[in-house]
């Protein structure tokens, strides 16, 4: 077995917790749980049995002959601030705070694996930082995450451009089938009726990463719509936003996942798309 231990800096708040539900706490679970989720998007298979088979493999499941998880997953704290932040930063009425651990808090993830495999859990994990935060309202901006160490995994010295190509080198490295198109990245391999990653865009203008929080909850209120997440059918949006810090300035990623919505879901795409562009200007 080999280890590979990953220094990561909190880009945003993270709300993360343990049992109780309110006390911050760093679990290894929700790290691994992401890491499971962004393998399964970026591999769009176009058959969701052997999918599912593939990932049973891979990170362990339930059934018979399935096993363990190949990968364990360690977190250290190493600089930690706990505090409290408003999870809907831009509405006048909803100003309750939640428990969360501060951002700039740093931690050590440790990975564990056979010698041939770190490499592509240490890969999954880099792409899980870049493109989704962790924790609750990851999919708005909070919870994200850089990688400060190993330098090969740090990107906060590059432009957009240059994050891109990193970004597709570790996509086709793992198996999937994606290019750049028009400053963005697109998938040219669809897959079967499940959440996959389509396309990849990084937003025009710089702002602080307080205000891109606010700006990510304003666009989520002002074009609310099924299609980007219900309450009732229970979906989560296939629109995940996260923030990443470019020179130290700071950045929306917006990642557009396949919308696999069950069959009668009244929606509307324009809406996702207005979202998208409100984020992304």
């Amino acid at each position: 077995m080999k280890e590979k231990r990953i220094k990561c800096k909190l880009i945003t708040p993270l709300f993360m917790a343990g049992n109780d539900k309110d006390t911050p706490e760093l679990r290894p679970s929700g790290f691994k749980g992401m890491t499971r989720f962004w393998w399964r998007a970026i591999r769009a298979e176009d058959n969701v049995d052997n999918l599912r088979k593939k990932e049973a493999e891979i990170f362990g499941g339930s059934g018979e002959k399935e096993g363990k998880s190949k990968v364990m997953i360690k977190v250290i704290p190493e600089a930690i601030s706990t505090s409290s932040y408003r999870p809907l930063p831009h509405s006048d009425t909803k100003k309750f705070p939640f428990s969360c651990i501060k951002e700039n808090s740093t931690f050590d993830i440790i990975l564990t694996a056979e010698a041939n495999l770190i490499s592509f859990f240490t890969k999954i994990l880099v792409l899980s930082t870049i493109l989704g935060g962790f924790g609750k309202r990851a999919r708005r901006g909070f919870g994200s995450i850089e990688i400060v160490e190993p330098k090969e995994f740090s990107f906060g010295d590059l432009d957009k451009d240059e994050l891109l190509i990193k970004i597709l080198e570790i996509l086709k490295q793992l198996g999937g089938h994606y290019e750049i198109q028009n400053s963005k990245i697109v998938n040219t391999n669809p897959g079967a009726d499940y959440p996959w990653v389509k396309q990849i865009e990084i937003g025009n203008r710089p702002r602080t990463w307080e205000l891109l929080l606010t700006e990510i909850g304003r666009a989520s209120h002002n074009h609310k719509n099924p299609s980007l997440g219900s309450a009732s059918p229970r979906l989560a949006s296939p629109i995940y936003v996260s923030i990443i810090r470019l020179k130290t300035l700071y950045y929306p990623i917006v990642t557009t996942l396949n919308s696999a919505f069950p069959r009668n879901y009244n929606f509307n795409l324009n809406k996702q798309n207005d979202f998208k562009r409100q984020v992304l200007s």
